[in-house]
């Protein structure tokens, strides 16, 4: 079967408001540009929606709330497509994620309000998908057979700093409950190195890493997922439940 990967505004959090980390020698903050660790899809989806939960670490040298070492948010995505997969977006009237409703942006990308970042997703839960209908759409109302995955976490042996001069191992402390599969993300901010394994280590090679340029706002994710399809008036939509854990780190 042939496949397609999707691009998400997964990180719309982090990606918006910008994490920033300040240099010693630098007054300037650096951009930490995000990735979109979501999987392939197979080619018939119509459309594709994704309830996301993502703890995103802070970045080194950000100052820090006591009891509050990382950043909690969640991410409902929903995209339809015009005449299948890769093609333009249409509106389908309202969309809602366990009865919140998400916003139609330019370009008809349903996304959540980015000040809510409390959509109800908690994993080990079913989600609740509603859509108005239109533009070739059927209504439809679905709760998801398969539940969130249980929050995928790095080891502590995942420190904040790497050598592009060799391979990089990554590691999560275990293969989370309820994932299909886990997706793997190293990036330098521009290029993206990315792996898929429902392991709990992974290493990317010497030559994978060195295609990544040294960044003090580099990134690695892993992404527990599960996906299921559905049809829905002729129309075959794919529901992506996935949690993500997110770190900032310098690559030299």
């Amino acid at each position: 079967m042939k496949f397609f990967r999707l691009n998400f505004w997964l990180l719309l959090l982090i990606s918006s408001f910008i994490l920033v980390s300040c240099g010693d020698d630098d007054n300037e903050p650096d951009q930490v540009a995000q990735t979109n660790p979501t999987p392939d899809v197979p080619s018939d989806a119509d459309a594709v929606v994704a309830a996301i939960e993502v703890i995103a670490a802070l970045p080194p040298g950000t100052p820090t709330i006591p009891g509050v070492p990382d950043i909690a948010l969640d991410v409902a995505n929903a995209n339809f497509f015009s005449a299948g997969l890769n093609s333009s977006l249409v509106n389908v009237g309202t969309v809602s994620l366990n009865g919140k409703q998400l916003q139609n942006l330019s370009g008809n990308t349903y996304i959540n309000n980015p000040q809510d970042i409390d959509t109800g997703i908690s994993t080990g839960q079913k989600n609740t998908w509603e859509v108005a209908g239109a533009n070739g759409f059927a209504a439809f109302t679905h709760t998801t057979s398969k539940v969130m995955p249980a929050q995928v976490k790095f080891a502590a042996s995942v420190g904040d700093t790497f050598s592009t001069g060799g391979s990089i191992t990554l590691t999560v402390q275990s293969v989370p409950a309820n994932a299909d599969n886990i997706l793997w993300v190293l990036s330098d901010g521009t290029r993206v190195v990315t792996k898929e394994s429902k392991t709990t280590s992974v290493t990317f090679s010497a030559s994978e890493v060195g295609t990544l340029r040294a960044t003090s706002t580099g990134l690695v994710q892993a992404a527990a997922y599960n996906t299921e399809g559905q049809t829905f008036g002729g129309k075959k939509i794919y529901f992506i439940n996935e949690t993500v854990d997110s770190k900032v780190v310098t690559l030299n």
